[in-house]
């Protein structure tokens, strides 16, 4: 049975998705930014649970519960990532979300609650199989007046997406996707985004052929998934999100690190992990200090190089004698034909040139020194020539050999 939560995790990181639901690693560590969002969903389920019951809780006791609920479950694996955060600022954010959400939405009677934390199946289809993904709506209404189905969803994180995010977000549309399969006469579903933090909500809709697509790319990734499985390797991604991992310790990409984190200096530093990486940094430092001095050292050959050159010619000679090495100067035709990503014009117009005489595949491709090596050969008609010099610049290039005596 897969889940939204399920598919997005592997998106994020396949070796993530291997810990929690292959070898289902169960870790005691919690960030601090979901404990809050499971005392807040859990507040305003109790909000709406009493309400079917016709009892509207004040703001009072909504915010008691959600003491109450914080005091209940906390624990000291709960973590903190953000410096210079506590857990306060993070009970009060709690706090906020609901104020400012009761105060807006009071007396909440804005459609009929139909289901909390309620669960829905959805049935996708790939040729003759059929996968299943499962969700649990946060809240689920009907609006009698307007013949509409609202799936609602609360979030407590501080990053508000766009109008165009919400638009293609899955999870919601995957919700609107079971609905549609559990009451077929359901024609018009509203998805709703609470984003408490900002005290604001975002809507948004979905056609049927925005159904269809979402059908079929929930199943490519569930073939990507199951292709991981039969590979075995399900690789680590690392992002700024590996900082609110649960399974950072055992990370591959994090173990050795996280490890260190927790050593003396002294200790730290006899690690032989530590003692290879400072190795090999104090290698890369050498050879970088050794790159910068071939480059000056080309840089002096060059010179002397030109100055070589300028001897040869005032001299008339073609080679210059020394203690144990003696230089040649080698002189040769260098042509140089129209590319594709300078000129495509002329490329182009070589090109047919070539295609057009059947002679292309003799040079493969458009290429001055295949071009070269073809005339050279003197296969070609003299007319032909003719109109491909007309393309190619020509120069004469010298060049100088060391060699030994």
């Amino acid at each position: 049975m897969y889940s939204n939560s399920r598919i997005e995790t592997f998106e994020k990181c396949p070796r993530k998705y291997k810990f929690r639901y292959i070898d289902k690693i169960e870790t005691e560590s919690e960030g601090v930014e979901a404990f809050v969002g499971k005392r807040v969903h859990e507040s305003l389920e109790k909000l709406y649970r009493d309400l079917k019951l016709s009892k509207l809780n004040t703001l009072e006791e909504v915010l008691a519960f959600y003491e109450n609920a914080w005091e209940k479950n906390w624990h000291g694996k709960v973590t903190v990532v953000r410096p210079g955060f506590t857990p306060a600022h993070y009970f009060a954010k709690g706090q906020q979300c609901l104020r400012d959400y009761y105060k807006r939405c009071h007396p909440f009677d804005q459609g009929k609650t139909l289901g909390l934390e309620e669960r829905i199946e959805m049935k996708l289809r790939d040729g003759d199989k059929t996968y299943s993904v499962q969700g649990y709506i946060d809240r689920l209404s009907w609006l009698p007046q307007e013949e509409t189905y609202e799936i609602h969803d609360y979030k407590t994180s501080d990053t508000i997406p766009t109008q165009q995010d919400a638009d293609e977000d899955r999870q919601l549309a995957l919700y609107q996707l079971g609905i549609t399969q559990r009451w077929p006469d359901a024609k018009k579903i509203r998805l709703v985004w609470h984003y408490l933090s900002a005290d604001k909500d975002i809507v948004s809709t979905r056609t049927s052929a925005d159904l269809e697509s979402l059908q079929h790319e929930v199943v490519d990734v569930i073939h990507q998934i199951e292709r991981e499985a039969e590979k075995g390797r399900w690789d680590v991604r690392v992002t700024r999100l590996c900082e609110w991992c649960e399974y950072k310790p055992i990370c591959p990409a994090w173990k050795h690190p996280t490890a260190m984190e927790s050593l003396s200096p002294n200790a730290y530093l006899q690690d032989s992990g530590v003692q290879l990486v400072q190795k090999f940094a104090d290698l890369e430092e050498r050879k970088a200090d050794l790159q910068a001095q071939i480059k000056t050292l080309e840089s002096e050959q060059a010179k002397i190089g030109e100055a070589v050159l300028a001897y040869g010619e005032k001299e008339g000679i073609t080679a210059l004698d020394g203690p144990a090495y003696r230089i040649q100067i080698k002189t040769e035709e260098e042509w140089k034909a129209p590319r594709k990503t300078e000129d495509p014009l002329s490329w182009e117009l070589l090109r047919n040139t070539l295609k057009n005489a059947g002679k292309l595949e003799d040079v493969s491709t458009v290429n001055a020194r295949m071009l070269q090596y073809a005339v050279k050969k003197r296969k070609w008609p003299e007319a032909l020539v003719k109109s491909v010099l007309s393309f190619v610049t020509q120069s004469v290039k010298k060049t100088l050999h060391l060699v030994k005596k």
